[in-house]
């Protein structure tokens, strides 16, 4: 009975995911039932009525802003504004998924149930009965093996894996068993492999075996869900998209959720995605009462010195929700001289002022971060007082950065271009506004890219130094998430690498189920990247991210650790 999802969920112990393995099911066997004792008592005095919260309302579209166009419609190579219509369309989950009302928690999903045998090497998932694709055709086991194949695999040489393979274990096989089941085999012990299956920005199963295989063997490896119609798996269909102007979303009226009283999901319906590229537009349009939602994510959050304008001018017309923030890194490809010297990453790292970039993009809510959650159990607490996070020693930080590269050969700084999404310019701005101070203003150059040569490029290695991003590595909470932005395989990381000791670590902190240990090769790792190896360039874990809603906007569970969770709006409905 190792591993049997008896609980059914991945329980986050402050950060540390842990199995909740037999639980209940071996508990101790029922007492005889004892005859009450009858005891005279007051009459009760009856208690004051609560009233009962308001009931959900169907009915009626939403109209939220959406940053941009999504860069492709297929989530295993693109990201960036693919999201949220990713998640409206399959769901904010995968075969797993963040619990709703306690994120912290790794609830079932389209698998109801799993568990593993006694080393972790081998997982077998119950697959939900009654899922339907959007055509009407069933979501089964084999489905979940095609398309966890498909996203390890690729079909080579033409389509490569997804980008996020790296995040979905080491892979041995994959077969169906009977009762609608799907087996796992793994090369190496994953104690909380289900958790990988619930990240809202990457494992949504967008791809339907029976329209899309069809597909690639008709010629078309490359096959995208844009064209196979948007057969999707979640709460809502696509009607209508038109570039540069709207995305158009519809109620799946055969959506197979209900909430906790067993009311079918979702409520509204339909939502409109308005494409706006001007911030200043948006919030406009959002006074002017032809928004419902604001839109999340950089470069289109509702500005600090803007929230109190806001709340002064609409008053109980809308509330504005803090968003989490991912927390933020500027890759960085390793295998190319001279970032592949220890020395010259030590230098950058000791001279960037991470807390001029908190001030900066986030009018100063935030924290220097490395590795993990600032204030978690994984996290190493003296974090602020290393080389290059320590604000009270950036003068001396800087000294000694010069010194160390001067000592690696560079005592005039070196050429660096610095690979820059077209969304995020002033990020590169401000990253060459830094490294000018060090290698020299002629020698740092920022090339924009739109977003999707810019990901082509870093899948590619074709770049030196990133922009900062607030993505890639952004499960600071759980090392079986987050292992995959530092995989040494990883092609498309932003930390480009050989170093096979991270992938080691990583390997040996997901293998464990002592929380102690856990924690203390999470310290290790984050050491190891941060000021040993110089490898990860973290930055930040950045506050402040504000998001307006209409005031009647109801029921929906407001984001807890990153962003995108609950992002698929199953349970938001319109009080009006």
């Amino acid at each position: 009975m190792a591993g049997r999802n008896v609980l059914r969920a991945l329980v986050v112990t402050g950060v540390l995911l842990v199995i909740a393995l037999m639980g209940a099911a071996c508990g101790a066997a029922e007492e005889p039932t004892k005859a009450p004792t009858v005891v005279a008592s007051p009459t009760p005095v009856p208690p004051t009525a609560t009233p009962a919260p308001p009931q959900p309302k169907y009915g009626g579209i939403a109209i939220f802003s959406q940053r941009g166009d999504p860069p492709g419609w297929d989530p295993m190579v693109s990201a960036a504004d693919l999201g949220e219509p990713t998640m409206m369309t399959n769901g904010a989950g995968g075969l797993t998924i963040a619990c709703r009302k306690s994120q912290t928690q790794i609830c079932p999903h389209l698998a109801e149930s799993w568990e593993s045998n006694s080393d972790f090497t081998q997982w077998t998932f119950k697959i939900r009965d009654g899922v339907l694709w959007q055509d009407g055709t069933p979501f089964t086991a084999e489905d979940a093996k095609w398309w966890l194949e498909l996203a390890v695999k690729g079909v080579p040489p033409e389509r490569a894996p997804a980008r996020y393979a790296a995040t979905l274990g080491d892979v041995k096989t994959v077969e169906v068993l009977s009762g609608n089941r799907m087996r796992v085999t793994l090369n190496r012990p994953m104690g909380a492999y289900p958790s990988v299956f619930s990240d809202p920005g990457n494992t949504h199963i967008a791809h339907p075996r029976h329209l899309m295989q069809p597909a690639i063997e008709k010629g078309n490896p490359k096959v995208a869900p844009n064209e196979v119609g948007w057969v999707g798996i979640g709460p809502y269909k696509v009607l209508k998209y038109e570039k540069a102007v709207i995305i158009q979303l519809r109620k799946f009226d055969r959506y197979w959720e209900k909430d906790a009283q067993g009311r079918q999901l979702p409520f509204v319906d339909g939502i409109d995605l308005v494409i706006q590229t001007d911030a200043s537009a948006m919030v406009a349009a959002f006074r002017a009462g032809r928004l419902d939602r604001t839109s999340p994510y950089s470069g289109r959050y509702i500005a600090p010195e803007q929230k109190p304008i806001l709340e002064r001018e609409m008053g109980d017309k809308m509330y504005i929700v803090d968003y989490p923030g991912y927390g933020t890194t500027a890759g960085w490809n390793t295998r190319r001289a001279p970032l592949n010297d220890v020395r010259v990453r030590q230098a950058i790292s000791m001279w960037l002022d991470r807390q001029s970039l908190i001030d900066y993009l986030s009018g100063g809510f935030g924290v220097p971060v490395a590795v993990w959650q600032p204030g978690s159990s994984l996290a190493n607490p003296d974090v602020l007082q290393w080389p290059g996070w320590n604000t009270k020693t950036k003068a001396q930080d800087r000294e000694k950065a010069k010194q160390i590269l001067k000592d690696a050969g560079y005592p005039s700084g070196f050429k660096l271009s610095i690979l820059t999404g077209e969304r995020w310019v002033n990020r590169g701005e401000w990253l060459k506004g830094q490294l000018d101070g060090l290698l020299g203003e002629a020698n740092v150059k920022i090339d924009v890219f739109d977003t999707a040569t810019f990901l082509a490029k870093t899948c590619s290695g074709d770049f030196q130094i990133v922009n900062p991003l607030d993505s890639g590595v952004w499960a600071r909470h759980s090392p079986e998430l987050l292992a995959g932005g530092y995989s040494s395989t990883n092609k498309c990381s932003y930390i480009q690498h050989d170093d096979k000791k991270v992938d080691d670590l990583f390997a040996r902190i997901t293998a464990s189920g002592n929380l102690d240990e856990r924690a203390k090769l999470a310290r290790e790792v984050e050491r190891y990247l941060s000021i040993e190896a110089w490898l990860a360039l973290n930055l930040t874990k950045d506050s402040g991210y504000f998001v307006a809603f209409r005031s009647y906007m109801k029921g929906w569970d407001f984001p807890q650790v990153i962003a995108p969770f609950n992002a698929d709006y199953a349970t938001i409905w319109m009080d009006k």
